[in-house]
């Protein structure tokens, strides 16, 4: 039994960027939250739906890793693969590469509460979703909660939600039921009528919920018992694309809260790990025993170097 469980769609994405650049055969999805959890601890099982093809796109990262593959359901005819083409404003637009009537059928891989119970028990510390507040798996939160008694459950909010007025008050019941959620800064502003970072760190403080909050290449709170802790961003020189670090510090932030680390701490293990898949393009393809370990005494140096600077 894995004591932290990643509960999401999987994704393999072609990526067009709006200098002319294209990258193709992308992974994606909620394997940037394996690689926000992996550095930290292998004892993680990942909870997807995919085609038989899976293996095709995702076999040599797993095996490389040593991760199982046994948390992987083979629900569609094959694994959903999508283009994005992004705009100059950041915003993008997102495609099947099957056609419309492929997206239209099968959609997004969704988390589903039958795998929680297959997998999960009492030994699990954490798990992490991924999933809108419109999909089904949330009207089976007490079976989550009843297969893993003593999990923590993360909540990364979906951007859409958030910008959408009719949905602000079920997103607040949402984030009621959650042990601790996430959001970025542009969703803060959206979903709490705020105009400033400083407001979304006030009005996230005033709801008393524990967050792990988002504020790009600034870098990232972790707020909890009324006291917001902030965390620089810890960039690489040899930085190429930062897509999915959002994903990949919310999986260490879940890692770092349900371990019970300091708030701080939390912050720096997601803000590092954020680094590292900022790298190159796709998630960080290999975490060795010594990438690990400079990791992990990379956010406790800086985390220790925060406390004794304050």
């Amino acid at each position: 039994m894995a004591r932290y469980l990643i509960a999401a769609g999987v994704i393999v994405n072609d990526m067009l960027y709006p200098d002319g650049r294209t990258v193709k055969g992308f992974l994606g999805g909620a394997l940037y939250t394996v690689n926000g959890v992996l550095p930290y601890t292998e004892d993680l099982l990942f909870l997807s739906e995919a085609g038989p093809d899976f293996d095709d796109f995702y076999g040599d990262y797993f095996r490389l890793n040593h991760i199982s593959m046994d948390g992987v359901q083979y629900v569609y005819p094959k694994t959903c693969y999508t283009v994005v083409k992004y705009k100059e404003t950041g915003e993008w637009t997102e495609t099947s590469l099957y056609g419309d009537e492929y997206f239209e059928k099968y959609g997004f891989p969704k988390a589903k509460a039958e795998y929680i119970e297959k997998f999960g028990g009492p030994d699990v510390k954490g798990i992490y979703f991924e999933s809108a507040v419109r999909e089904p798996v949330w009207n089976d939160l007490d079976r989550i909660r009843a297969a893993c008694p003593n999990a923590k459950i993360m909540s990364e909010l979906y951007t859409e939600e958030t910008h959408d007025p009719l949905m602000k008050d079920r997103l607040f019941e949402h984030i009621g039921k959650m042990d601790i959620y996430s959001i970025n800064l542009p969703e803060s502003m959206a979903l709490f009528g705020t105009d400033s970072e400083e407001a979304s760190v006030q009005a996230i403080i005033g709801l008393g919920k524990p967050c792990f909050f988002r504020v790009g290449k600034k870098g990232s709170y972790m707020i909890q018992d009324g006291k917001a802790w902030f965390a620089p961003s810890v960039e690489s020189e040899t930085s190429v694309d930062p897509t999915g670090c959002g994903n990949c510090s919310t999986g260490a932030a879940m890692y770092g809260f349900a371990e019970g680390c300091h708030p701080l701490l939390t912050a720096y293990l997601a803000n590092v790990a954020a680094g590292v898949n900022a790298r190159q393009y796709g998630p960080f393809p290999h975490y060795s025993d010594e990438v690990k370990s400079w990791m992990r005494e990379q956010a406790e140096e800086l985390f220790k170097q925060h406390l004794e600077d304050q």
